[in-house]
């Protein structure tokens, strides 16, 4: 064996008659890395400089082949087979994770060169590595480095069911994305613009009337059908019986999962009214044109172009119809959990969301209000106190 004192870290082996050449990180856990060719060799100054920056060599010996069952490449078709990794998830998240887990496996391992990280077993994936990785996502759009992420999970998560590994390299990384609004509600003036442009009995109209009184995300409205509308009669709190129109099926959410949660949405006077002139043969409540239901990725497309011609500014959605309803469930003293059971949330902390912004305009207004009686009462008895007994 003998050193490379040129090349720090480089030391050298007889293998098989052969003299071989590694790189050995500093540090008692410092990787080992096989280097190819001998010094002075183009291949063998390309990896040792890899080395030492810290990123994945490029050499055939330290490759192994994508038939390999521990490699990402191994992993994605396993993880395609799971039921609890993957076939339990809905289409949209499939959808999803695949594109990232694409582009994760198409990602060469050093800039420049054909190796890709489908080709590198699981375990050779360092923390530096998968940060790396993250933080150019990171620089590109903060929320496509948190689905890469997530998806880049998956993958190891087969890898550690199967003992390819032990530890999940990502543990320690996270992908933050800033703080924002989300979907923005439709304030009143918003709303009957939309309705003044688009009137009962189009699809405009009808999408709109279906995500505002019904709190329905896009994949439910898509899917409603008139068999979903149901006459039954309910027992309220108070022991008093009602017959109620409803519509009643199970959310597309988590449907392969858990089989979607079970809905029972009263129709309003406003969406009943809506609903009336339309044909009930269509099978599908929301139909285009040709008779035909929209698909969930089109209803975003058409509900920007409906929006555009009532002249709206964009940033209104067919999701944010959504948290339109929540917000009126709050301001009409729904509680956390009536609001969680008609809109389905699995928890009530979105539907806390609901109750603290209604509850912080109930205070700020009461404060006012507040203060204006008292000014008033104030200014009446400086006008009391002015006037004067003259006899």
């Amino acid at each position: 064996m003998g050193k490379l004192h040129s090349h720090p870290g480089v030391s050298s082996r007889i293998k098989n008659g052969k003299e071989v050449w590694r790189y050995r990180e500093s540090g008692r856990n410092g990787r080992q890395i096989n280097l190819p060719g001998k010094p002075g060799d183009p291949e063998f100054e390309r990896a040792y400089q890899s080395a030492v920056e810290g990123r994945m060599v490029v050499a055939s010996a330290g490759i192994v082949p994508i038939g390999d069952a521990r490699s990402f490449g191994a992993a994605w078709r396993l993880l395609q087979r799971s039921n609890d990794y993957w076939l339990a998830l809905d289409d949209a998240t499939q959808d999803k994770n695949e594109r990232y887990i694409r582009i994760f496996l198409k990602t060469p391992i050093v800039q420049g060169e054909e190796i890709t990280w489908r080709d590198v077993p699981v375990k050779s994936m360092k923390i530096k590595d998968a940060r790396r990785l993250i933080e150019a996502h990171q620089l590109e759009h903060p929320t496509k480095a948190k689905h890469f992420l997530v998806a880049l999970r998956k993958l190891i998560a087969v890898a550690i069911r199967e003992e390819w590994i032990e530890a999940d390299p990502t543990y320690t990384l996270q992908a933050r994305i800033p703080p924002t609004d989300g979907h923005e509600p439709w304030p009143l003036d918003i709303r009957q613009k939309y309705e003044a442009r688009h009137p009962i009995g189009t699809a405009a109209r009808t999408c709109y009337e279906l995500a505002f009184w019904l709190g329905n995300r896009r994949s439910d409205i898509a899917r409603l059908r008139w068999e979903h509308l149901v006459e039954e009669e309910v027992e309220l709190p108070n022991g008093e019986p009602i017959t109620l129109f409803a519509f009643a099926f199970r959310q597309k959410k988590n449907s392969k999962r858990t089989g979607g949660k079970e809905m029972f949405l009263p129709l309003r006077r406003q969406l009943s009214d809506a609903l009336a002139p339309l044909p009930r043969d269509t099978g599908h409540v929301l139909i285009n044109a040709y008779g035909n239901p929209f698909s969930e990725k089109s209803l975003t497309g058409m509900m920007a172009h409906w929006t555009k011609q009532a002249d709206i500014p964009a940033g209104y959605t067919l999701h944010g119809l959504r948290h339109s309803f929540g917000n009126w469930l709050a301001e009409n003293g729904a509680t956390a959990r009536q609001i969680q059971e008609a809109m389905g949330h699995s928890s009530q902390r979105e539907a806390d969301r609901y109750l603290k912004k209604a509850n912080r305009k109930r205070l700020v207004s009461d404060a006012f209000l507040i203060g204006e009686d008292k000014e008033s009462r104030r200014e009446a008895a400086r006008r009391r106190a002015g006037f004067r007994v003259i006899e």
